[in-house]
């Protein structure tokens, strides 16, 4: 099946599950709480060279002990290890070699699906991204002295039948290119007294930097499968060449993480507020909907407009509301509306919920003027961002407040 036809596939499968989805109200709302967790991956690395991918390839594993102390931030202490490999290639020949090395690292994590979609264990999927540093211990280097021994005879042998005129340009280029592919910076070796250098069983230790992200899939309530991708970057020794560049390596793992307690609690919400949670086929997330009935009779009357996270398009029973509205204001002659847009102060920044906030109470106007034909004259809009909550249920402050009177 081709790339075309999966997605199709995969669309047509979320639109049937959202078509014969259900709506269930709810009196409690989900509050995340900070909690350990423990990690064990397996797979593979790619230490970046000149020779060919799959020559490159080693094995690799990690541990990790991580703590999630608020919805979005958390923090994990991560020993990566097993093997890298490099590699040279001089006249045809292709030279490579392999050592052995553990790097404890920490790093700060940020869930990015906390961080757009909110708190959800109903989730499936959950995308990390991470960032942190630590130490990276090498040690047995044996191949790599022997490489660098077999290289030096290799690029003796091509001068020796070079044809290049000496001083040339080409001649410069190809000698940086050979020097470039010897092993100037082994980092396990000795000089014996006669000035020979031989192998010496030792170990190095170097600073790394990492960047990566998780994506975990749910299994059970504690229990997720995942697979992780990282870029480690350390200095120019790793790989024993001398390249005048920063090293580098990546790693692609698999394996489960366990929580040691329950990520989330639940919290009763006031009398007064309903919650109804429904598939979108949208966004494939939770929408949240509060009906707020107004008099239509007498005194004023009070509809708010509820919105998906990030969101400014007006769907489902939100639309009718409007509608409700415009009802309201066709049959009231006199009376005038201000709308008030919001954002929920646990997403996004100050920055982006104003102009979310804005736009929310903007796309009902337009709904009132364009669809249902009320005079821009009597509606006022106004806009608060996240500077205002009002109310305590933190999803339900994604919301354009619409007052009649």
């Amino acid at each position: 099946m081709n790339i075309k036809k999966s997605i199709f596939a995969a669309l047509l499968a979320s639109v049937s599950l959202g078509a014969f989805a259900q709506e269930d109200e709810v009196k409690y709302e989900y509050v995340f709480q900070p909690h350990w967790y423990i990690q064990g991956q397996i797979g593979g690395q790619y230490t970046l060279g000149e020779i060919g991918f799959g020559k490159l390839l080693s094995p690799n594993a990690q541990v990790a002990l991580g703590y999630n102390f608020h919805k979005v931030v958390g923090a994990r202490l991560a020993v990566n290890a097993w093997q890298s490999r490099g590699g040279s290639e001089i006249d045809g020949q292709t030279f490579k070699w392999k050592y052995n090395y553990v790097a404890p690292a920490i790093d700060v994590t940020f869930n990015l699906s906390n961080l757009i979609a909110g708190v959800n264990p109903n989730r499936l999927v959950d995308v990390t991204a991470f960032v942190g540093g630590g130490v990276n211990i090498a040690w047995n280097n044996k191949e790599a002295y022997t490489a660098s021994q077999n290289i030096n005879n290799a690029i003796a042998a091509y001068w020796d039948g070079a044809s290049y005129e000496p001083g040339s340009a080409e001649e410069t280029l190809m000698n940086h290119y050979l020097e470039s592919q010897t092993l100037r910076l082994l980092w396990d070796k000795e000089t014996d007294a006669d000035g020979n250098e031989q192998w010496k069983d030792a170990s190095t230790v170097r600073g790394f930097g990492r960047v990566g992200v998780d994506v975990d899939f749910k299994v059970a309530k504690r229990w997720t499968v995942g697979l992780e991708l990282a870029a480690n970057v350390t200095t120019d020794s790793y790989n024993s060449k001398k390249a005048g560049n920063a090293d580098w390596y990546f790693n692609a793992l698999a394996g489960v993480k366990y929580t040691f307690k329950d990520p989330y609690t639940t919290r009763e919400l006031p009398p007064d507020v309903k919650i109804v949670y429904r598939d979108s086929i949208i966004e494939k997330e939770k929408i949240v909907t509060k009906v707020v009935k107004g008099d239509c009779e007498n005194g004023p009357k009070r509809i708010d407009v509820f919105f998906t996270i990030a969101s400014t398009n007006l769907v489902g029973s939100e639309s009718h509301k409007v509608q409700e509205m415009a009802d309201y204001l066709k049959k009231n002659e006199n009376a005038k509306i201000t709308i008030t847009g919001y954002a929920d102060k646990g997403t996004g920044n100050a920055r982006i919920n104003k102009s979310l906030s804005e736009k929310r109470a903007e796309i009902v106007k337009k709904e009132l003027v364009d669809k249902y034909g009320i005079s821009a004259d009597r509606i006022t809009v106004d806009f608060k961002g996240d500077t205002v909550q009002p109310y305590d249920v933190e999803v339900l402050n994604r919301v354009s407040i619409l007052v009649a009177e």
